[in-house]
């Protein structure tokens, strides 16, 4: 193994103080299955270059000049994982990144996900999680526990890279196999720093649909027993899975105006393969009360049926093991717009982008629209049992 690849590792492990405590270097390097330079990642949906850089080890980096799409997933950097690996396994990937040109207004990259998952359909993942690379060379993390046996070359680290217009840079990356035996809790994470506020926007028009999504918003919160406050953008939903087609849709029965149409073309192995999402960018406390509130509308629910399904919906840890937050399940009636809802408190701290909305909607082939999705944190002591519910308390 190269001496710059060693030692570049090695600071990729300290930069991990919890990973260093638990073990020798020397012992964490036996369990390493991959260590690749900056020029070896491949690079879909977007211009990817290799590029020299004296900032990291090596030398050579891959530079991505990625513009939103539909779906954060787009656009992507990948690396393949180099062994088979079996149930229970436990699989940390530390890699070098940086931001060249952030997103409008923002100082960071945006990644909603970096994720281990499968290389081809039904592209299921068993370890997520986001990162925001600054300007300056640092270290981001993924782990997760593999739910099945995997032979060699059937999964991929992916990092998406669409969900904004920026260009990044991407380094070496370095991949371990820490057996099932490994403490979870020692395990890296990345520390996402809150965004910046937004600078004042000039005041809505009455008919835009900013003033329509904000008088929905009022109305909601009459009918809760503390204001609360927003954390994601109602407007931002984008559908996930192999078997999903999203479009945008004219509705002008609704506030706003418009709405997302997602088929889901036929039912998946499980419920949780095909969905929609709403990122949500602020923190989480232990004792909050989390409350989503979600606009839907069933047009073509399962054959011989009157309702679309929602297995499940609400607020999770946006990476494995996927804790649920605010969580319930529900039905759309075909041709009527209806309010569902989600609610639960919080068991520990959640920083800022590790969490957000999910909605399964692998369970049966059908088609739903979804008009806005309203995540509100409604701080801690809260009832839950006063919240409007799928059960008889309607918006």
């Amino acid at each position: 193994m190269n001496k710059w690849i060693v030692a570049l590792c090695a600071g990729a492990l300290m930069a991990a103080s919890a990973v260093a405590a638990e073990t020798k270097s020397g012992d964490m390097l036996d369990h390493m299955i991959l260590s690749a330079s900056g020029d070896s990642w491949t690079v879909w949906g977007a211009p990817g270059a290799v590029r020299d850089d004296a900032g990291v080890k090596g030398g050579k980096i891959t530079r991505v000049t990625a513009k939103k799409g539909a779906n954060p997933w787009d656009a992507q950097a990948s690396t393949v994982v180099p062994q088979a690996v079996q149930k229970g396994d436990i699989i940390l990937v530390a890699y070098y990144a940086r931001v060249e040109t952030p997103p409008a207004g923002a100082a960071t990259a945006n990644i909603p996900s970096a994720s281990i998952g499968l290389n081809k359909a039904p592209y299921t993942s068993f370890a997520s999680e986001p990162s925001a690379p600054n300007g300056t060379w640092g270290v981001y993390y993924t782990s997760g526990v593999a739910e099945a046996d995997h032979p060699k070359g059937s999964l991929n680290f992916g990092i998406q890279l669409a969900a904004a217009d920026q260009v990044v840079d991407l380094g070496p990356v370095f991949m371990f196999n820490l057996g099932p035996n490994w403490d979870l809790t020692k395990i890296p994470h990345n520390k996402l720093a809150a965004a910046a506020p937004a600078a004042p926007a000039a005041p809505a028009a009455a008919s835009s649909p900013e003033a329509a999504y904000a008088a929905d918003l009022a109305k909601l919160r009459t009918k809760l027993p503390v204001k609360g406050v927003l954390i994601n953008d109602p407007t931002q939903i984008y559908s996930y899975g192999p078997d999903i087609t999203e479009t945008q849709i004219a509705a002008a029965d609704i506030t706003g105006g418009k709405a997302k149409r997602i088929v889901t073309n036929k039912a998946g192995a499980h419920p949780y393969d095909d969905g929609a999402s709403s990122p949500i960018s602020a923190a989480i406390k232990k004792g909050d009360v989390v409350f989503a509130a979600v606009l839907v509308r069933a047009t073509e629910p399962a054959p011989g049926a009157q309702a679309a399904l929602i297995p499940e919906l609400g607020v999770h840890l946006a990476g494995a093991p996927y804790t649920a937050i605010a969580t319930s399940s529900a039905t759309a009636p075909k041709g009527q717009w209806t309010w569902v809802y989600a609610s639960g408190v919080a068991t520990t701290d959640y920083a800022s982008g590790t969490t957000g909305f999910a909605m399964q909607l692998g369970g049966s082939a059908q088609t739903l629209d979804i008009g806005a999705v309203y995540v509100l944190n409604l701080g801690p002591g809260v009832d839950t049992n006063k919240l409007p519910n799928n059960f008889g308390k309607p918006f």
